[in-house]
């Protein structure tokens, strides 16, 4: 008998969360600290008035996803504070022509650093808005920032 109850627990709590299923603002909660995320909001469990409850939720930044070979949208963030390596990283795979035509739609100072085997004298001097890249075969496998 015991385990026929537990098995029918066992049963209807299968795909139901918890915290999925109570994650509303104000509504209880078990461990202070826990988080979800529901539609959207990530809800986080406060203790409020001597009791746990759900807060009332900040909305999740979506992640604008790079990918290599595409040119990114031009961004603010370029200039301050900078380019960042992963908007750098997607010159790599695009031919050498290319890398350098989206360098110059997003503002960006280009320059090659080497080519197949054959290295170019660089200064050393650091710019947030520079990108070295190293091109073999025609093709850009590295990016460098500054």
């Amino acid at each position: 008998m015991r385990k026929l109850i537990v098995l029918l627990l066992a049963i209807s709590l299968l795909g139901v969360s918890p915290a999925q299923a109570t994650a509303k603002a104000g509504s209880k909660c078990s461990i202070a600290g826990a988080t979800t995320a529901v539609s959207g909001k990530k809800y986080t469990c406060i203790k409020s008035s001597g009791k746990l409850v759900w807060n009332k939720g900040v909305m999740i930044k979506k992640v604008l996803s790079l990918k290599q070979g595409v040119c990114p949208p031009k961004a603010m963030a370029d200039k301050d504070p900078g380019i960042t390596q992963v908007r750098a990283n997607t010159l790599i795979t695009m031919s050498e022509s290319d890398a350098e035509m989206c360098a110059m739609d997003l503002e960006w100072q280009y320059r090659v650093g080497q080519r197949d085997e054959e290295m170019f004298a660089l200064t050393r001097d650091y710019r947030i808005d520079r990108v070295t890249v190293t091109v073999m075969n025609g093709f850009i496998t590295k990016v460098d920032l500054g």
